[in-house]
């Protein structure tokens, strides 16, 4: 039998109140002799709607933001925070001057000039794409990481010496001690004419940064040994430096823009990855918005389950009505279902997606050993372990809109069922 609302309200008791509905709002969601379980059905479809969007959105954001994390974790790594070059893409002759300057310059750790460039590896009938970076192994230390990405051998290498990624390796069947040849661009005059520059080296060790693109295709070589190669002389590519905080990148670019002038051109790590690092907010923004339709599944879901309800309490309604609650309060007990239903949903989202998100690697990693399904192939996602990162206010985010979404579909029904008239309920039951 119900309570009567005359007498709630006469004790002006909000909290029995808020009780009351809260249980007639929960009696309606589950099971009943009468309907023989269809509404609880229902509704816990609903709550699968709200709990598989809940646990999607957790495990995406998570993964988008740890990829995008270990991605500037790994190019931070590898390159430099701020580099600098000669404009018009000429060679830096007298490097020692604006690295000196630069070393003065707030926030810079240190700098060290280094080369790059494609070479071929191996003969001519057989060879592969290279590129080299040539530094100062003493230096390096001290503007990279590169020391801790070194997994077999050392980063100290002579100049006859060549430390190669590990899919490098891999793909080629190096092994330590084996030789290679390098062919670059440069030529040299010989009595046959002009050649291309050829020298061999001694594989002395092997690295692995975590970044597929980069293991795939890179080795590392002495600055003396790189001037030889690409025939510069005493001159290199540009000049890498490091800064105390990476994220002042941007102000360090512009005072050294202002300090050296238009004969140098100055680059952050930003700057060469940009439309990397963008694609990726975007995609994380894209699959938000994609992964949040599944919420609007869940409230459409919750509004057919709560019209149901409303329809199939059409007496229930009606007595409440004739025993003095108001429309405010029928409306309230069917926004309290939709509640119960986007709460119920999201707690078990939080804790699926938690649990997933967490644990995602180890979950991809034991499927693909018993299926051969790769989720997260290195070649494509330059990462050999799938990052995640989790944000509490990315949780918070998802949950609130979730929770909103829901709530704002219960009140559909709720202005339906608080419409009702005691008196046409009551007349054909």
């Amino acid at each position: 039998m119900f309570f009567s609302y005359n007498n709630i309200l006469s004790k002006k008791n909000l909290f029995a109140s808020m009780f009351y509905e809260f249980s007639i709002a929960f009696r309606y969601l589950m099971r009943s002799k009468s309907h023989k379980g269809i509404v609880s059905f229902f509704t816990f479809i609903s709550i699968l709607c709200v709990t598989i969007g809940i646990a999607a959105l957790i495990i995406v954001t998570s993964v988008m933001t740890g990829f995008e994390a270990e991605l500037k974790k790994k190019v931070i790594g590898m390159y430099a925070h701020v580099t600098l070059t000669q404009s018009g893409s000429h060679a830096l002759r007298n490097w020692k001057i604006p690295a000196d300057e630069v070393k003065l310059m707030p926030h810079v750790v240190s700098a060290a000039p280094y080369i790059s460039g494609p070479v071929l590896m191996g003969s001519m009938r057989r060879g592969s794409l290279l590129y080299v970076l040539g530094s100062n192994p003493k230096l390096e230390k001290e503007v990279s990481e590169m020391e801790k990405f070194v997994t077999v051998g050392s980063p100290d290498i002579t100049d006859d010496e060549i430390i190669l990624g590990d899919q490098v390796a891999r793909q080629r069947g190096s092994r330590i001690g084996d030789i290679v040849h390098l062919t670059s661009t440069a030529t040299v005059q010989t009595p046959d004419g002009l050649k291309p520059i050829r020298m061999k080296y001694k594989v002395a060790g092997f690295f692995h940064s975590g970044n597929y693109e980069y293991d795939s295709s890179f080795g590392f070589i002495t600055l003396h040994s790189a001037q030889q190669l690409f025939r510069l002389g005493n001159s290199v590519h540009a000049i890498k430096i490091k800064l105390d905080n990476v994220d002042k990148a941007s102000e360090v670019k512009n005072m050294l823009q202002e300090e050296l002038g238009p004969m140098y051109y100055v680059r952050t790590w930003m700057d060469k990855n940009k439309a990397l690092f963008s694609a990726v907010q975007m995609e994380k923004r894209v699959m938000f918005i994609i992964l949040l339709l599944i919420s609007v599944v869940a409230a459409l879901n919750i509004i057919s389950t709560l019209v149901m309800v409303a329809f199939q309490k059409t007496k229930d309604i009606g007595i409440l009505r004739s025993l003095g609650a108001t429309r405010l309060s029928i409306g309230a007990l069917f926004t309290l279902q939709g509640l119960l239903i986007s709460l119920t949903g999201v707690l078990f989202g939080l804790t699926g997606g938690l649990l997933i998100a967490h644990n995602v690697d180890a979950i991809s990693k034991f499927i693909e050993r018993h299926t051969g399904f790769s989720f997260f192939p290195p070649d494509v996602y330059y990462f050999d372990a799938i990052p995640s990162v989790i944000v509490p206010t990315d949780v918070i985010l998802v949950s609130a809109s979730a929770v909103g979404l829901c709530l704002l579909g219960s009140l559909i029904p709720a202005i339906l069922a608080s419409r009702l008239d005691p008196v046409d309920a009551l007349r054909y039951e």
